[in-house]
């Protein structure tokens, strides 16, 4: 049976070809081995066409090609290899720009990575101004670098800074500005996007139109040196010697400026090659499939239907309650908050406001649409509203009586279909639904601060809670654009609990002399985006000895937490909030350790120093020990949502690819023994997994 085309030729009587990109049984089109192979054959049908005149390249109705089918990049094994890729598919472009038959590109939804460099290898672009078209080189993001051309095109279609800048960071750029800086070269509403493009190519057959492009300025090449180095600069401060692409992509683009384009294409496909094989692309495509498989899995939910949801209320106008309250919201969902006072309700509503502000008010439209989220936002002191409520979402301070109470008094005015989570972050759902008459319709939420821009949402679910309501929380993270991984109850869960033992682990080393600027110096030199110190003083000190005592069952029977944390927070040191923690404050800015602090630990005053390879391997160790542990003891469903819940909710270095994978590239084996020779140095807290152990006899991996 013959495989479908994704790539299909109608010709009309002006010499018109439209030229459709629709890769079948796909919602998605990318550049697939299939995809190049039609793309070449096409090439050379028209080459040879002399009845050909203009040509319109058309995508799905949905997406233009939304990139490189990143499968098919994975099962590379040598750098050969992927050089041999990269210069395959230049040459392929280089053909298509070479055509004397001009191609418009029409740009309807995601054009990125492969597909933009295909785009950009057309000789005209016709973008759509919908909201969902987005144009970029987003391979960066992936530890890779645009291997077809991208680093040499885009440059040399717009200023040389912010194509720069749109590499080296992977941004998505929106329609306008994409007029704005020559990328697109005509704008067109989106049901207009195929009619506009087979107008232009008709206009150009006819002599009725002459495609006309200025080139953008190049800086003088005396100036090219400077910029490199101050790029260079840039680089090393923000990847830290801890992401490659960044810089092999600067290298690719120098060489072009300096030695022209062929050049810069060689150099290209040079280092696509290196990235490729990289052990951080291999962590970051891990995590890019891992956070796609973790959207779609709604676990023992999967084909139930989610229950309508039109209003929600938030119980709790503070930091997390307003930031749940504006990102709904946003979603289009009425809101109702709640909190003590009309003054907490006042704040809260500032603070959503503010929020929404900031997200939109830049974009076109910008004042219209933050008007427009911010008037489903409405407050009270009082449970009225909460009568409407599908949804009810508590966002109350961290004490089990206080949130029994409130769950017991918001059920008295609930509908009875409503769904109620709580935002707890580490007491057991299972405990705060014995207030709760509806304990199928009970759940756990847990969201991350800042609520607008952390990624994650951590759904918790007990022995009673429906797959309907299961079914529902997963639709309220797909409508918030929120990544869920879905575990099972526990005190502190998943992520509460190993970054609480991560944390523990510093404490310890705090305790035997080691320096608040060594540990996290350490910590961020292998990828943490910040320290464990400094996440005390952000979450607050008396937060963290908090929900200590909650993990105090989880930790008790291993080792006895150190009581550094309560020390700090019984002496008034609460972190950042109070301006005193582990670091000074002032100016509302961070600055040196408060060397103060070191009195309360257990070595007092004198410090030793830890190496940098010891202090890190340490907190790795913990980090990944107590992820084992949640997936040995049944908390968390599998190690894919372990990765995307340590990356996306705590922390874990993205270049490692999640504790799961680490340990897995590391060696399952030599964790276990490395693990060993830490618990005959510091006993049960290093006590090694079962789970751990298993594995390294039978040579079992967390991802075959």
């Amino acid at each position: 049976m013959t495989e479908p085309k994704i790539l299909t030729m109608e010709k009309l009587d002006t010499g018109v070809g439209i030229l459709t990109f629709d890769a079948p049984n796909t919602p998605m089109n990318t550049i697939s081995d299939q995809a190049t192979l039609e793309l070449a054959e096409w090439i050379d049908q028209a080459e040879k066409d002399k009845d050909l005149k203009a040509v319109a390249l058309l995508g799905k109705s949905t997406n233009f090609i939304a990139g490189a089918d990143i499968s098919e990049i994975q099962k590379i094994t040598k750098i050969e290899e992927a050089v041999q890729l990269s210069a395959r598919l230049q040459g392929l472009l280089n053909r298509l720009e070479a055509l004397d038959k001009p191609v418009i590109a029409a740009i309807h939804g995601p054009a990125l990575g492969g597909g933009l460099e295909l785009a950009m290898a057309c000789h005209y672009r016709i973008v759509s101004s919908a909201d969902a078209t987005v144009l970029g080189l987003p391979e960066v993001k992936l530890g890779l670098l645009p291997g077809a051309g991208g680093t040499q095109r885009l440059m040399r279609l717009i200023p040389l800074q912010d194509a720069m800048e749109a590499v080296l960071t992977g941004k998505n750029i929106r329609p306008r500005e994409a007029l704005k800086l020559g990328l697109a070269d005509e704008l067109a509403l989106p049901y207009r996007i195929r009619e506009t493009a087979i107008e232009r190519a008709t206009q150009i057959a006819r002599g009725e139109f002459v495609i006309k492009r200025k080139s953008p300025p190049m800086p003088p090449a005396k100036m090219l040196p400077a910029l490199y180095e101050q790029a260079k600069a840039r680089i090393a401060k923000e990847a830290r010697g801890i992401f490659p692409a960044p810089m092999e992509i600067l290298e690719s683009m120098y060489k072009g400026l300096t030695d022209g384009m062929k050049a810069g294409l060689d150099e290209e496909s040079k280092r696509f090659g290196t990235v490729v094989m990289s052990k951080e692309a291999s962590s970051l495509i891990h995590v890019f499939f891992s956070e796609r498989g973790s959207k779609k899995d709604m676990g023992p939910a999967a084909g139930v239907k989610p229950k309508p949801v039109a209003k929600i209320g938030v119980l709790g106008a503070g930091i997390m309650g307003h930031g749940i309250a504006a990102v709904k919201a946003d979603a289009g969902y009425l809101v109702r908050m709640k909190d003590r006072d009309l003054g907490a309700v006042s704040a809260g509503l500032k603070a959503a406001s503010d929020v929404l502000r900031k997200t939109w008010i830049k974009r076109p439209r910008g004042e219209f649409e933050y008007r427009r989220r911010m008037d489903l936002i409405s407050a009270s002191p009082d449970y009225s509203g909460f009568e409407k409520a599908d949804v009810c979402i508590e966002a109350v301070y961290e004490d089990i009586d206080l949130k029994h109470r409130v769950i017991k008094e918001v059920e008295e005015v609930l509908p009875d279909h409503a769904i109620f989570a709580s935002n707890t972050s580490a007491i057991p759902i299972t405990r705060l639904a014995e207030a709760s008459k509806r304990k199928e319709q009970f759940l756990g939420m847990h969201y991350f601060s800042p609520v607008h821009k952390m990624p994650l949402i951590e759904i918790i679910v007990t022995k009673d809670t429906s797959k309907e309501a299961l079914a529902t929380a997963c639709m309220l993270c797909a409508k918030t654009k929120k990544t869920p991984i879905i575990v099972n109850d526990g005190a502190g869960f998943f992520t509460s609990r190993v970054i609480s033992r991560y944390i523990q682990e510093a404490m310890f080393m705090l305790d035997e002399g080691a320096r608040i600027e060594d540990i996290d110096a350490s910590a961020v030199k292998v990828g943490f985006p910040v320290g464990p110190v400094t996440v005390s003083d952000e979450v607050g000190l008396d937060t963290a000895a908090k929900v200590g005592h909650v993990l105090l069952e989880v930790f008790q029977n291993r080792f006895s937490p150190s009581p550094l944390l309560d020390k700090l927070a019984e002496a008034g040191r609460m972190g950042r909030k109070n301006g005193l923690g582990f670091y000074e404050y002032g100016d509302g800015k961070k600055k040196g350790p408060d060397a103060s602090s070191y009195a309360l630990t257990a070595q007092g005053a004198e410090r030793v120093s830890l190496t940098p390879d010891e202090i890190s391997n340490r907190l790795l160790l913990a980090f990944c020990l107590e992820s084992a542990l949640c997936l040995e003891e049944d908390i968390l469903r599998n190690p894919r949502d372990g990765d995307i819940g340590g990356i996306m909710g705590i922390g874990f270095p993205p270049n490692l690819g999640g504790p799961f994978h680490y340990m897995q590239t590391r060696g399952i084996a030599a964790v276990a023994d490395d693990l060993a020779k830490l618990e005959e140095r510091f006993g049960g807290r290093f006590q090694v997994p079962q789970i751990l152990k298993d594995m390294a006899g039978s040579g079992k991996v967390f991802f075959p």
